[in-house]
Parts: structure tokens; C-alpha cells; sequence
């Protein structure tokens, strides 16, 4: 069973979920453009290729085919992201939906949810991370432990 489900080590998938929550989604957020509800306006936007009629060596990526991939792989992080979030039990997703969805600090966060500041940052963010990390789907969030005491990444 150890190998089809390897040990994760819990503080550095933590570690990693506070990266990707905090400093990737922000980032694909902005790349994304505005909302999925205004995918069809980014694209009618985007300039169309120009054409001059000479041939040309077909080793360069076509700039408004590479916005278009970029904004949709952008807007599938987003979009993995709140899934991912609302699989979480309910604590974990109001936590992870104020902190990282709303903006709320951590401080606004623990006051809300009434737990203690100690609670908070030793079981609870770390338990909501966590599962954040089984919940995303889209990439690997998870820190294994190796055999030699080392940690990998997810797959």
C-alpha cells in the first residue's frame, strides 16, 4: 500500500500549498484575465495574426495562439483551485475560501472562525491545507517522504 499511496511529508505539502495559494493562484488569477463569464469577450479581444503574404519559416509560436493557451491553462488553475477548495470540509473551506479567495489575513481568518491563534496555526490551516492538497486535481501538491529520508515532489 506504501508504494501506491507513498508517506507525505505533512509540513513541507503544507509549505508547498501555502506557495501555490499564495504566490502561483494569485499570478494565475491575473494571467487569466478577468472571469470565466468574460472568456468569450479575452478571446474576441486578442489580435488575429497578420499576414503578409511572403513565406515564412513556420518556427515561432503564432503570439495570439500562445495568449490563448496561457489564459486557458490559467484559467483551469483557477478554476482547479475553487473546486478544490469547495471539496474541503466545512472549516477548511471557509478558512481557505477567506484567506486565499476573499483576502482576509490570517489574523481576520482566526477571529472570524473563533479559534485561538495558537489552534489555528498549529491544527487548523495546516489540516485545511492538507486537504487542499488531496483536493487539487490538476497537479501533484503533495511532498513525499522517500525511502533515505528525503522528500520529492509530487508527481
Amino acid at each position: 500500500m506504501d508504494s501506491l499511496f507513498p508517506q507525505v511529508d505533512r509540513d513541507k505539502t503544507v509549505e508547498n500549498c501555502k506557495h501555490f495559494l499564495g504566490s502561483v493562484f494569485p499570478r494565475m488569477l491575473r494571467v487569466s484575465g478577468l472571469t470565466s463569464a468574460n472568456y468569450d469577450a479575452m478571446i474576441s479581444d486578442l489580435k488575429s495574426p497578420a499576414m503578409d503574404g511572403m513565406p515564412k519559416s513556420p518556427t515561432k509560436l503564432n503570439n495570439a495562439d500562445a495568449t490563448i493557451v496561457r489564459r486557458a491553462y490559467a484559467q483551469q488553475i483557477v478554476k482547479r483551485t475553487v473546486e478544490a477548495i469547495g471539496r474541503c470540509d466545512n472549516v477548511g473551506k471557509e478558512l481557505l475560501s477567506m484567506r486565499y479567495l476573499d483576502n482576509y489575513t490570517d489574523t481576520m481568518c482566526y477571529m472570524s472562525i473563533g479559534y485561538s491563534r495558537s489552534h489555528y496555526f498549529d491544527h487548523i490551516k495546516p489540516g485545511a491545507l492538507l486537504q487542499f492538497a488531496d483536493a487539487y486535481l490538476l497537479d501533484d501538491l503533495h511532498i513525499y517522504k522517500s525511502d533515505s529520508n528525503q522528500t520529492q515532489s509530487g508527481l
